[in-house]
């Protein structure tokens, strides 16, 4: 990260982007609550972040305009003549805003940039047919896949899961997931189910009281790694992060954001971003717009 920032040509503009990158990006993930992990995932969408800013500064000076001169419509322009991901420049245009480093800017709100990072519902569910099908597949991709496709679970919590989290009451089988326990539909029932025999089956290899994992790696005792489960997972036609953002856009069109956390184990802010992204664009920037 440090490299892009160095990219910037002015001295006073990175010095404005390495506060911003402090004080926000990375602060937000320095003050993640106990027990959550800086996923792969979370660190990408930072870097992403600060490369588009680190384009913009760039390109703006290419065009003899500064941060401080930049106008709005400068700003549209910049957005409109590239990918969708521009629109991740929002957070940044607020900040340097409120602290008088630019005029008043803004941008889409960031669902735009993941709605541009989903595959569709067509491709989604012909994925969980796969996995429910293909039984030359091996079970704990199987189980990974259909967890990150139907309950939108990132692979870093996927590989953390452990047979405490399961309620299994015979007929019916749920996981721990959220504060409420969410029922597993066949056969990805029968899939964990499976797991949980397998893992009993090599309990006498490892200490008892050591986490019984359900993707456990093939060191004794350890979970399996998130990347390598990614890599597991794209080696059998499911990209984790679309397909967990297509998982997401369908769940907030159908649940409430109150339930999607309870259910889901997600902060109530990600049920509410993900609501508003299932709708479209964030109706402050299409009301500035118009505006204007």
């Amino acid at each position: 990260m440090a490299k892009t920032i160095a990219r910037v040509s002015s001295a006073e503009e990175r010095r404005i982007l390495r506060n911003y990158t402090n004080w926000q990006p990375l602060r937000r993930l320095r003050r993640l609550p106990a027990g959550q992990l800086v996923t792969h995932g979370r660190a990408e969408t930072v870097r992403i972040e600060i490369r588009n800013v680190a384009r913009l500064l760039e390109w703006l000076h290419e065009g003899g305009t500064t941060l401080a001169t930049c106008t709005q419509d400068q700003m549209d322009a910049w957005l409109s003549d590239g990918p969708t991901t521009r629109a991740t420049v929002r957070g940044f245009l607020l900040w340097t805003s409120r602290r008088g480093h630019s005029r008043p800017l803004t941008a889409p709100v960031i669902s735009t940039y993941f709605a541009a990072r989903t595959i569709g519902t067509d491709q989604r569910w012909a994925l969980v047919r796969h996995l429910v099908h293909d039984e030359q597949l091996k079970v704990a991709d199987r189980a990974a896949g259909l967890l990150l496709l139907l309950f939108a679970q990132p692979v870093g919590r996927i590989s953390r899961l452990t047979t405490e989290h399961i309620v299994d009451r015979g007929d019916t089988l749920a996981l721990n997931l959220g504060r409420v326990p969410a029922e597993i539909p066949a056969p990805l029932d029968d899939l964990i189910r499976q797991l949980v025999e397998r893992r009993n089956g090599r309990a006498a290899t490892v200490p008892l009281e050591e986490p019984k994992w359900l993707f456990h790696s093939i060191y004794p005792g350890q979970p399996i790694d998130p990347h390598t489960l990614g890599r597991r997972l794209k080696a059998i036609g499911v990209p984790p992060q679309l397909a967990r953002h297509a998982s997401l856009m369908d769940i907030a069109s159908e649940l409430p954001a109150v339930v999607i956390s309870r259910l889901l184990g997600f902060h109530q802010s990600t049920g509410d971003n993900w609501t508003r992204e299932s709708q479209g664009f964030g109706a402050d920037y299409a009301a500035e717009v118009s505006r204007r």
